[in-house]
């Protein structure tokens, strides 16, 4: 994770409070198909209805590594989520997994995510060469979101 987007993050946990998160993940290739990523991406709110959002990138979808995740993101009540075993065996009852108007939030976050960043693109040979330049535009990309420069 870079340097500017650690420091983002500490602010807004440390001066806000939060009462729940929407979380997802998606898959991309680093240097070939055979070398799978995953993109954690979490919506967090505020009481006003405010944003804010997050992102880890690691090697793999476990539990280890939603753990990793978790100690990123702000405290909160309830976390909406698909029904990936690694919410159910990390949250359990804070967990709500169910279709909704949530899953379509945390979706079109991704759908922006793909838009925005050639790297995350299906079916493309337009790949992230190196684990570090995609973290880069991950770290850009969800700075700008929680500056309100993507809509």
């Amino acid at each position: 994770m870079t340097r500017f987007y650690r420091e983002s993050v500490a602010k807004i946990r440390s001066s806000l409070r939060f009462e729940y998160s929407v979380m997802d993940e998606l898959f991309t290739f680093v240097g070939k198909k055979s070398n799978r990523y995953y993109v954690w991406t979490a919506m967090t709110y505020t009481p006003t209805g405010k944003p804010f959002y997050f992102y880890r990138l690691c090697k793999h979808r476990n539990t280890d590594e939603l753990f990793e995740f978790e100690l990123d993101l702000p405290k909160v009540e309830k976390i909406y989520c698909d029904e990936a075993f690694t919410y159910d065996a990390m949250y359990a009852d804070k967990a709500i997994q169910a279709k909704g108007a949530m899953t379509n939030k945390i979706e079109n976050l991704n759908s922006q995510l793909r838009d925005k960043i050639s790297y995350l693109v299906r079916r493309s040979k337009a790949h992230a060469k190196s684990v570090e330049w995609l973290d880069y535009r991950l770290a850009i990309f969800f700075n700008a979101k929680n500056l309100g420069l993507y809509g």
